[in-house]
């Protein structure tokens, strides 16, 4: 399955950048995110579940396809006292309702994981003339061994973002 999300992505992504440049309207945009672990790592008395991470985007309009780019910084994840920094990509259909797939891996503790994680996102964009408010709810599915103490884990997540668009 994470082949299968991966390679449709990149798909839709070169799709989109392919199909209409000259149409292409960026945005630049920051926001907050907070995080809420879900996955079996969240019994485990050491890991703190909830986390705030902020984050920089740029989101391309191609038509029907938006792309958007996000680099997000979570100064204490999982208690932990290291920050956790994440770079993804998502490919997102719709305007005012929207919702899509996206991709991403994460660099911790001076080392990138392994294993990359695959996202669900549903929102809702708000445009008001220049700027504009995105609001959304995305599902993480996320495993690796990333706790040396902890051995393979469960890290899928539910996680809710707003970021303001210019």
């Amino acid at each position: 399955m994470r082949r299968s999300l991966c390679v449709l992505v990149v798909s839709l992504v070169l799709a989109g950048a392919l199909a209409a440049p000259a149409q292409a309207a960026g945005r630049f945009g920051g926001g907050v995110h907070y995080l809420k672990t879900l996955g079996d790592i969240k019994d485990n008395d050491d890991f703190d579940e909830s986390a705030l991470g902020f984050l920089a985007s740029y989101q391309l309009d191609l038509l029907m396809l938006r792309v958007e780019g996000d680099v997000e910084w979570i100064l204490d994840y999982g208690g932990t006292g290291n920050a956790l920094i994440q770079p993804q990509a998502f490919a997102l259909f719709g305007d005012f309702l929207y919702g899509g797939v996206g991709i991403g891996i994460s660099y911790f503790d001076g080392e990138w994981w392994t294993d990359p994680f695959y996202s669900l996102r549903a929102g809702v964009d708000f445009t008001l003339g220049g700027l504009g408010l995105d609001a959304y709810a995305l599902y993480r599915f996320h495993e690796g061994e990333v706790f040396e103490d902890f051995g393979e884990q469960d890290l899928d997540s539910i996680t809710f973002g707003a970021q303001i668009r210019f």
